[in-house]
């Protein structure tokens, strides 16, 4: 959808709120921003609107980069797949007659679906294979079972680029939201600048902004709003994650505000592992807070807690939620 004039820019999506920046830029270079043209600001905007258009490049690259390595993972764990399907089938023909080669080599049950399962028992089918391969009973098949073994390093070289692709992701998509929220805040000051100029959001003169007109003005200061959010020690109001339908292994994060609480650490835990692992930490004190994307190693069930801590330091209430990855 095109970028339009809006009051609430910190909506747009990442795409159109670049556009935005630029729109702001071009206003503000040009006479629609004369007579009250805020000179003090405008350099300032500049330096910002471009920190995150470059921010929001770097992040597109990354999350291509990211989704690209998801690829790399899910051929990796199917070629490995593939070949302990073979050696299911080809071990029970080395022997004319029955035999037990098959629950030997642990592939008596049913074929794992899950990344780390498969992996688990490639390297369970690979430690076998290599105690008894050099047997005479296993000399027809030795040269295409000693392909499990590459198989399962291509694997693991293909996890650790993942892992490093996911954590370039993870920190381009913070520094692009940071450089977002310092560019909302000098957008905002902007606004409000003239917004002291031009108090009814229906004089003519907004047309000509990024901003356009708003309806129901009155010619009077809008009242202060309340804050938003519920009080320290919360929990969150909204504390929400999902699947990102279309992306890789991407858990969305959606987080509310709690007044009087500065800042926010996010954590992951896998089902079962017990251990919560630090995933970022949001400013609660920003005019908006912006979903986060977190791509995870693997499909699985994941929770995620969200802990408040307040201007001391001191721990508010967690919120937790629970997403399942295919």
């Amino acid at each position: 959808m095109a970028y339009q004039n809006t009051r609430e820019p910190y909506d747009l999506s990442d795409g159109n709120y670049g556009e935005y920046c630029v729109k702001l830029k071009d206003f503000l270079a040009g006479e629609n921003s004369l007579p009250h043209r805020p000179t003090h600001m405008v350099a300032e905007q500049i330096i910002r609107a471009d920190a995150y258009i470059l921010a929001l490049d770097e992040f597109n690259a990354a999350e291509t980069l990211s989704i690209n390595a998801s690829q790399v993972v899910k051929a990796a764990v199917k070629g490995v797949a593939a070949k302990l399907l073979w050696f299911k089938y080809v071990i029970p023909t080395l022997i004319i007659g029955p035999d037990t080669l098959v629950e030997e080599f642990g592939l008596g049950g049913e074929m794992p679906v899950e990344y780390a399962e498969i992996k688990n028992l490639g390297d369970e089918v690979c430690a076998h294979w290599d105690s008894r391969k050099l047997e005479p009973i296993f000399a027809p098949i030795l040269a295409d079972g000693d392909l499990l073994a590459g198989l399962l390093t291509s694997y693991d070289n293909a996890i650790t680029g993942q892992n490093t692709a996911h954590n370039l992701y993870s920190a381009k998509s913070f520094a692009k939201n940071e450089a977002r929220e310092a560019h909302n805040q000098i957008s905002q000051e902007i606004f409000n600048w003239y917004r002291a100029n031009y108090t009814d959001p229906q004089n003519e003169y907004w047309i000509k902004t990024p901003w356009g007109k708003s309806p129901g003005g009155s010619g009077e200061p809008e009242e202060p709003e309340e804050p938003e959010g519920v009080p320290f020690p919360g929990p969150m109001g909204l504390f929400k994650v999902s699947v990102v339908v279309g992306l890789s292994l991407t858990v969305e994060v959606i987080l509310t505000k709690i007044i009087g609480c500065p800042r926010c650490v996010l954590e992951r835990e896998q089902d079962g592992s017990g251990v919560w692992e630090y995933i970022t930490e949001y400013n609660l004190d920003a005019d908006e807070i912006l979903p986060f994307r977190d791509r995870v190693p693997f499909p699985g069930i994941f929770h995620y807690r969200a802990t408040p801590y307040n201007e001391l330091g001191e721990p508010g209430i967690s919120s937790e939620d629970t997403v399942e990855v295919t």
